[in-house]
C-alpha cells in the first residue's frame, strides 16, 4: 500500500506542477530603429526643404524683365521631371522632419536668418528645440500639412496642371510660414 499511496502522491504533484502557469518568458529587448538622425533639422531646411520648395516656386509664374514679361511653366518631359523630384523630395523630407531625437541645430550653430523674419525675431536653435518638443504634435501637424500641400502639388504636376500647381504653390508658402511662426519666430503675444 505504501507504493500506491507513493505514486497518488507522485500523480497528485505532477498534476498540480503542470496545471501552474510556466514562468514567463524573458521579454526581448526592443529593436532599435533601423534609422539614424544624422542631420538636424537646420540642414535638412537647407538641403532639402528650402530648396525643394523654391524648385516648385520657381517652376511656374510671370516674370518681367528686359526682354519682356512672359509665363514660366514647365513644358517638356525633362522639365515636367524635374519639377516632380522638387515635389518628391519635398513630400519625403517630412518624414524626416519628424524622426524622434532630431535636434535643430549643430551646438553652437545659430539660428539661420530668414529673409521675411523681423530682424532679430528668431529664436536661438536650443529654443526652437524646446518648443518642438513641448508641442510635439503640432510639430507633427505641421510636417504632415507639409507633406498633403507637396502630395497635392505633385498631383497637379502628375496632371500637368499649370494653374493648380501655381495655386498650390501659394498655400505651400502660407504653410512654411505657420510653421515658421509657431516654431522659429513667434510674434510676441499680445499683453
Amino acid at each position: 500500500m505504501r507504493t500506491s499511496g507513493l505514486i497518488v502522491v507522485l500523480i497528485v504533484t505532477a498534476l498540480s506542477a503542470a496545471c501552474q502557469a510556466p514562468p514567463p518568458l524573458p521579454v526581448p529587448a526592443a529593436d532599435p530603429p533601423p534609422f539614424r538622425a544624422t542631420s538636424t533639422i537646420r540642414e535638412l531646411m537647407q538641403s532639402m526643404v528650402a530648396p525643394s520648395a523654391q524648385g516648385l516656386w520657381d517652376s511656374v509664374g510671370r516674370i518681367s524683365d528686359a526682354k519682356g514679361t512672359r509665363d514660366l511653366e514647365p513644358r517638356t518631359p525633362e522639365e515636367w521631371a524635374a519639377v516632380r523630384r522638387h515635389a518628391i523630395s519635398l513630400m519625403e523630407s517630412t518624414n524626416l522632419l519628424l524622426i524622434p531625437g532630431r535636434h535643430v541645430a549643430r551646438d553652437g550653430e545659430q539660428t539661420l536668418k530668414a529673409d521675411d523674419a523681423v530682424p532679430g525675431s528668431e529664436l536661438p536653435p536650443a529654443e526652437i528645440e524646446k518648443r518642438i518638443n513641448a508641442t510635439w504634435a503640432a510639430w507633427t501637424a505641421m510636417a504632415q500639412n507639409l507633406h498633403g500641400t507637396a502630395g497635392s502639388m505633385l498631383d497637379a504636376i502628375d496632371k500637368k496642371d499649370v494653374a493648380r500647381l501655381e495655386s498650390i504653390g501659394s498655400d505651400l508658402d502660407g504653410v512654411c510660414e505657420s510653421c515658421h511662426l509657431a516654431f522659429w519666430y513667434p510674434q510676441p503675444r499680445a499683453r
